[in-house]
């Protein structure tokens, strides 16, 4: 009688235990969200959901890709996606969608989620599906995003980078406008790679071999920028060469200081990019990228333009590919790092790089596919 008495005390003291691990989970762990499939008369796209507010949504790069939807251009504050049988126009915010000139209400709106422009799953599966059913022969676009890229958020982890007025730090500032940049250039179709996804340290070396093993067509390094003087603002790119002027060369003596902090790290080889591809052909081509990028950051900026320069950055020498860095501010001005800080002006930053790096592709890497 006692041994049972005892196994009843057990049992109940494992199901207790049981029932707080339970309700420690559901508190402390993320929810666990299965995939989704969208089917769409381009392709059939299998995509993560996001339980965001109650609502399931799912990325609007996987709802695109699946329509076809490959032409985009962005109009105020609408995206819109066109294809010759459709065109979706949607306003991050907003219930309200386009289709075909009709309006739509969704069951929430469009949300920006961890740096990905987001709509309810059922945009996909009810309200374009019914509109538009899957063919039985699925109709391939004309041509396919082929291109990879990879964005390189500078700093991050015991690295801090530039910081300024109000404990703003570079590396928080770049990882949030790298995942913006991520996000359009997916929505477009690209395949694009991040060389961090959260505060992680990850050396020079590691950064530049994460491009050459991935074969990335293009590599992109964001910045945020400081100075002794307070009053220095404005946007820049660079291009590796020989600096051609004493601020470029000490901007990059900082940078590629950090590169002390990596050695001995293990991490994957650099690849040697100055001998790995034509030399000058790269250089021509990153000159390219670089006054594609920079154009599009001025126009956004209320700083000075402050052009498209050459300097010796690790990360710049030891890619294979057309590479830039860029420097979206100075996070020691007053005025600019206060705009740095704020999340509408980073999706513009994001917003400008992204429409760089697509001109670039359109006239550097798609023109001699067609």
């Amino acid at each position: 009688m006692e041994n049972i008495k005892n196994n009843n005390v057990k049992i109940a003291r494992t199901a207790l235990i049981a029932l707080v691990f339970l309700a420690l989970a559901a508190v402390f762990l993320p929810p666990i969200t299965p995939s989704a499939i969208i089917r769409g008369p381009a392709a059939t796209i299998r995509t993560r959901s996001i339980a965001h507010r109650d609502t399931l949504y799912v990325p609007l790069a996987a709802v695109v890709k699946a329509y076809g939807l490959h032409e985009f251009r962005q109009e105020g504050s609408y995206f819109i996606f066109s294809s010759p049988d459709c065109r979706l126009e949607i306003q991050p915010g907003s219930r309200q969608a386009l289709i075909n000139g009709q309006t739509v209400t969704l069951s929430a709106p469009a949300e920006w989620i961890e740096g990905r422009l987001a709509v309810p799953i059922y945009l996909a599966i009810q309200k374009l599906s019914a509109r538009f059913p899957v063919p039985e022969e699925p109709v391939l676009p004309d041509r396919l995003r082929s291109a990879r890229i990879v964005l390189d958020p500078g700093h991050g982890g015991k690295d801090p980078g530039a910081s300024g007025e109000g404990g703003i730090r570079e590396k928080d500032v770049v990882l949030e406008i790298s995942r913006l940049v991520k996000g359009l250039l997916e929505v477009k179709g690209y395949r694009v790679v991040l060389t961090r996804e959260g505060d992680a340290f990850i050396p020079l070396r590691r950064r530049t071999g994460i491009a050459n093993r991935s074969g990335a067509d293009i590599f992109v390094s964001i910045h945020a920028n400081a100075a002794l003087n307070d009053l220095a603002r404005g946007t820049e790119t660079f291009y590796y060469a020989r600096a051609t002027d004493s601020l470029a060369r000490r901007l990059a003596r900082l940078e590629n200081a950090v590169f002390q902090k990596g050695r001995g790290d293990g991490g994957i080889g650099n690849g040697a990019g100055e001998g790995s591809d034509d030399k000058q052909s790269r250089l021509v081509k990153s000159v390219r990228l670089a006054g594609k990028i920079q154009k599009s950051l001025a126009a956004v900026s209320p700083g000075p333009d402050r052009g498209v320069k050459a300097a010796e950055f690790y990360v710049l020498k030891y890619t294979r590919m057309p590479s830039v860095l860029v420097e979206t501010g100075f996070i020691s001005n007053h005025h600019e790092g206060n705009l740095l800080n704020d999340l509408e002006y980073r999706r513009k930053l994001a917003g400008a790089i992204a429409r760089g790096i697509d001109d670039y592709l359109n006239e550097n890497f798609f023109s001699r596919k067609e």
